[in-house]
Formats: structure tokens, C-alpha cells, sequence
């Protein structure tokens, strides 16, 4: 049996040494509960999402010539090929947004006399949550989709590679020339003065967000690179909305906090989703159905994060003020159909074709039932219509078991000004100053988002949207040596401020959702088992190939030199923020290498 394992082992590794993404045959091997048509509707599927018109997407090149849209290149970043039953040659995740911008903001660009309604209006490319929620693992030389899991996708690459395109193709001539004769093929106009200007202004819109992003004003000039399978989605979303608010570049706060795209199987069953809960699942029964109310607040603010568009308007006095929204390119007739596509996702099951050893599994099963199960709750310990969540606050947490703080402490501390929606209230119902904590605008944002599209019922439900209390103002003084100490302060000693948490939640199909931690800092379930000084201080990321025994991905450098070698120390083997894998031992010192082979073999079964 053990030979057996090497071989298949060594198999999966010999694989990966020569694959490339573009090449897999995408094999729906994984049963979870979905058809094909609700898979190419998550996949592809539009939720507003507007990241640049789709003729601009299709002619855009590479220095070199190569189309962007390449599949071999847009797999570079992660994201998977589409299968032989996809209705798009775009990779899983990049759907098409077709909408009026008549009363959008960033994303009204009539560039070449197009309408603005209907099968005029112009087609949009953006992402929807497939991008970063579908995992994969290779059988040989196939790709084995595991939908929900969290993805490879390397967000931040993948954008910075567009802006450089677009940046690349503004200013070079030739180039511009090959993009504008494509673009402008069939249009109503020969003249691409509009086209420039229509560039220019994305351009500027997206360079901006980077700026605001990629601050380094805790990095000494380094930028924290995120790589595969990490955003910091939080830090993202934050300025977007203070950029929708017209903030400035200075204005935006660094998104200097990525964690791991969270799996999306049984979700629904969680009081409080995001890794630190600070969104509540809320739902409501309209007649036969139900309205997913917590679902849409969480997912319209994904979708302003990501490429969304959304005018901001400025507050007004009387009736129409408090029943006014803000005009957004939000789907969100996609988002709840979404969700309800999300409650038939199953977990995945440990493949038949991968080792497992049952009589390990099931004294793992005792030990985890002695010391995980308190807070990692078992399939038999969660009770219908009851959280199947366990919440951690930082203030309650010894700092030895605490692992990297910043998504909740930046979502904490962060704030920005408020612009056009100074003056409205809050969800609270505490009127915004000149400036206000971006998770307080972000709730503003997101109420006047559904308010626009869903009228009166989003209107009496949306209240309960987040289930945060109205974040104070922090001072944020810098320390001497250490710039982030005042905030690090505020974030482990603040008393009942629910965000301020990291949530446990059940474990079922961990074993397809590596790295591990919230932040993916550890490669696998064997290695999280160890006391946290004995976990490897970097591995590589960007291998499909599998490692069935420890669990985890194969810590190996991808031979066509699209991976990502992830560091927890800098040089001088200082803890570095974002990437820290300390924390959650629980007493993993006392266990024995057996005991932590046996509890393995029980995660894989769950």
C-alpha cells in the first residue's frame, strides 16, 4: 500500500514537472451537487463586475506581440482554461457584463458612438467569484475541478500585468495603431480621439487604485507580493470605496493584508462569514421563497471591490433622500440566484484514487474530537439552524496561538473621507463627518447599492446586513521602530468589537483547500500540525500536482517558472506582516508524529 502511495506520489510530481495549465483537458471529476449548467453559470456569470470593454480586452498585446488574452497567458496567472462545455474561450471566472451606463461613473466610456441600453450597450470584462473560488489538482495530465475551493489565482499579478498592457499599448504608436484598428473595426466613426481619451480615463481610474493598493509606507519601499491563491480583498474594497467617495491618492490605506480566497461549501450554514466574521448570513422569506439579503450585502461589496461601479450621490434633505439609492453596475438578480446555486454545493470527498488509511483515520478521529472539536466543529456536533461557526476575539486569544492579525485590524482601523456621503447615516444611524471608518462607508455604500435595485424590501432588511458595531475613530501614531505598534495595540486590547476575530469553522473538504491558515501561509495539514516554529519558513506555490500524504500542494519550484516562492521571514528572519505563520499550535507540541499522521488521515475523510 505504502509503495503504491510513492508511486501515484511520484507520478503527480514527475507531471507537474512539464505541464502546462493552457494544455490540461479539464476533467469534471470532483461529484458536488452541481449540474453543468449551474456550473457554467457560476462560472461565467455576470455580478457587475466591469473591468475593461471586452473589444479593448481581445486587442490588447503583449510587448512582444502576444495577445493578452492568450489562454497560455492568462492561465500564467492562475486561473484555469475553460472546459470543452464552456460557453466562453475565456478561463472560468472572466464572465461578460453587458449593461446601460448611462448613470455609471468610471466605466461610462462612450468611446465609439455605442448605445447605452440593451444589446447596444457596450460588453464589459470582469471577474465573478468563480476567478477565486474554484480549485483544481492534477490526475495526470488532467485538471480535476474542485468548485468552491479556493483558487490559484494571483490577482494582484494578473491586474498589474493589464495596467502595464494598457500603459505598454498608450505609449507606443505601432502598437496603438494595431489596438485602435481592431477596436475601431466597424464602428461608426474612423476617428479614435474618443477612443484615446475613453483609454486615458480607465487607465487613470485603475493606476490610481494601484497607488492607493500598493502603498509602501510600511514596506520600506517593497510592496507585499501576494501570490497564488491571495487577495486581500478587504484592503481592496476599502478603496474603491473611498475612491467612489473622490478620495485622493494619499486617502487610500495599503492592502497590505492578503489572506487565501475562503472555500464556499456550506457557507450558508455559518452565522458569520469572512475570515473574521464581519458579515452576518441573513435571509428572509418572501412568499415560497427567500431573499438572501446578508448574502447580496456581502456579495455587493465584492463586487465593488472588484471592477464594480457605483455613483455615490451626494446626501439631500426629505422623503426622497431616505428612499434613494446609489446607482451601481451590481447584477443583483446574479447574486442571489448565486446563492442559491451555493446551497446545493456539497463538500468534496477524499478521491478514491488518492491513499487513505482508515484505521489511522479513525484514531485520528479521537484525537480530534479531544482536542480540535471545540472549535472545529464535526459533522455530528452541528445542529440544524445553529451557527457551525465558533468565533475567536483576539482580547480572549493567548498572543502565542494568535496568527497574523492585519485583514481584521486593517478592517478595524482603516478609515477615509467621506466625501458625497458626508452628512448621510450610517447603518447605526450616527451621521458621517468629514471622515469615518471605511467599513461604516462600505455599509453606506453597499445599503444604497441594494436600495437603488431592490427598493422597499432591501430597504426594511438591509439593517442586518453587517453584524458590526459602529467602528470608533483610532489614532494611529507610528512607533519608532515599529510603524504598525500603535495599531497592533489598538487591534489586541479593543473590548467587544466583534470584528476583531478570527473564525473557526468545520473542516469538511479541507483537504482541497491548501495552503492553510487564514492566510495561507502553511503548506499543508501535516505542517499546520507542527509546533509553529517548526514549520518551513517559505515554500513554493503554483503546483497543481498533489501531495497526498502530508496534504497540501507539492512544495516544489514549477519548471516553467510560473511560481511563487512564498516567505514568512525576510532576511534578517523577522516576521513578515501579511505573511506570518505563527500562531495555532493548541498544543500541537505534545502530539507525536504518529498522532499527527493519524489525525491527517482523519482530515482527508472529512
Amino acid at each position: 500500500m505504502k509503495n503504491l502511495a510513492f508511486l501515484r506520489f511520484s507520478a503527480l510530481i514527475i507531471a507537474s514537472s512539464s505541464f502546462l495549465l493552457s494544455d490540461a483537458v479539464v476533467a469534471q471529476e470532483v461529484v458536488q451537487g452541481w449540474n453543468q449548467d449551474e456550473r457554467n453559470t457560476m462560472y461565467y456569470g455576470s455580478q457587475g463586475s466591469r473591468l475593461i470593454p471586452k473589444a479593448w480586452f481581445d486587442a490588447l498585446e503583449l510587448k512582444d506581440g502576444t495577445p493578452f488574452i492568450d489562454i497560455d497567458h492568462l492561465t500564467s496567472f492562475g486561473l484555469l482554461p475553460p472546459s470543452d462545455k464552456a460557453p466562453t474561450k475565456y478561463p472560468i471566472g472572466i464572465a461578460i457584463d453587458q449593461q446601460s451606463d448611462r448613470s455609471l461613473s468610471f466605466s461610462k466610456l462612450p468611446w465609439s458612438g455605442q448605445g447605452d441600453l440593451g444589446d447596444t450597450a457596450e460588453r464589459w470584462v470582469g471577474l465573478n467569484c468563480s476567478a477565486c473560488h474554484t480549485g483544481s489538482y492534477l490526475v495526470g495530465d488532467k485538471l480535476a475541478i474542485v468548485d468552491g475551493a479556493p483558487s490559484m489565482f494571483d490577482y494582484q499579478s494578473f491586474v498589474n500585468a493589464l495596467d502595464d498592457a494598457m500603459e505598454g499599448t498608450l505609449n507606443d504608436p505601432v502598437r496603438w495603431s494595431r489596438f485602435a484598428t481592431k477596436v475601431l473595426s466597424g464602428k461608426n466613426t474612423p476617428d479614435n480621439e474618443a477612443l484615446k481619451k475613453a483609454f486615458i480615463s480607465l487607465l487613470d481610474w485603475e493606476k490610481k487604485a494601484d497607488a492607493m493598493n500598493e502603498n509602501d509606507r510600511y514596506y520600506d519601499g517593497r510592496v507585499l507580493k501576494y501570490g497564488y491563491g491571495r487577495v486581500d480583498a478587504i484592503g481592496h474594497i476599502f478603496n474603491k470605496v473611498v475612491m467612489f467617495n473622490r478620495g485622493s491618492e494619499a486617502d487610500g490605506n495599503p492592502a497590505n493584508a492578503p489572506v487565501s480566497y475562503p472555500f464556499l461549501w456550506n457557507m450558508w450554514k455559518q452565522d458569520k462569514v469572512q475570515w473574521n466574521g464581519s458579515v452576518a448570513n441573513s435571509r428572509k422569506k418572501i412568499g415560497a421563497g427567500w431573499i438572501e439579503y446578508g448574502a447580496l450585502g456581502r456579495n455587493t461589496g465584492e463586487v465593488l471591490g472588484v471592477f464594480g461601479d457605483i455613483v455615490i450621490t451626494p446626501k439631500s434633505d426629505g422623503i426622497l433622500s431616505a428612499l434613494s439609492g446609489y446607482q451601481s453596475s451590481v447584477n443583483v438578480r446574479n447574486l442571489d440566484r448565486i446563492e442559491h446555486i451555493l446551497k446545493k454545493l456539497e463538500s468534496p470527498n477524499w478521491p478514491d484514487t488518492f491513499p487513505f488509511e482508515k484505521n489511522l483515520a479513525t484514531i485520528g478521529e479521537t484525537l480530534f474530537r479531544q482536542n480540535c472539536a471545540n472549535c472545529h466543529l464535526t459533522p455530528d456536533m452541528q445542529e440544524p439552524g445553529k451557527p457551525t461557526e465558533r468565533m475567536l476575539p483576539f482580547i480572549n486569544t493567548p498572543k502565542w496561538e494568535l496568527t497574523d492579525i492585519w485583514m481584521a485590524c486593517n478592517a478595524f482601523v482603516y478609515s477615509g473621507p467621506t466625501g458625497p456621503m458626508k452628512g448621510t447615516k450610517d447603518l447605526d444611524g450616527n451621521v458621517m463627518g468629514d471622515t469615518a471608518p471605511v467599513f461604516n462607508m462600505l455599509g453606506t455604500a453597499v445599503k444604497g447599492a441594494l436600495l437603488d435595485k431592490k427598493g422597499d424590501i432591501i430597504k426594511e432588511a438591509v439593517s442586518t446586513i453587517f453584524g458590526f458595531e459602529r467602528l470608533p475613530e483610532v489614532s494611529r501614531a507610528p512607533g519608532i521602530f515599529d510603524p504598525r505598534a500603535g495599531e497592533r495595540e489598538t487591534c489586541l486590547t479593543t473590548k467587544g468589537v466583534d470584528i476583531l476575530a478570527y473564525k473557526a469553522r468545520p473542516l469538511d473538504g479541507i483537504w482541497a483547500t491548501a495552503p492553510y491558515l487564514h492566510n495561507g501561509s502553511v503548506a499543508s495539514l501535516y505542517e499546520l500540525l507542527l509546533p509553529a516554529e517548526q514549520r518551513v519558513k517559505q515554500f513554493w506555490v503554483g503546483n497543481r500536482a498533489f501531495n497526498t500524504k502530508d496534504v497540501g500542494y507539492v512544495d516544489a519550484e514549477p519548471a516553467d517558472g510560473q511560481g511563487f516562492l512564498f516567505e514568512t521571514r525576510n532576511e534578517d528572519g523577522v516576521v513578515i506582516e501579511g505573511n506570518g505563520n505563527q500562531g495555532h499550535e493548541y498544543g500541537a507540541a505534545k502530539f507525536s508524529p504518529d498522532d499527527r499522521r493519524a489525525l491527517v488521515e482523519y482530515l482527508k475523510s472529512l
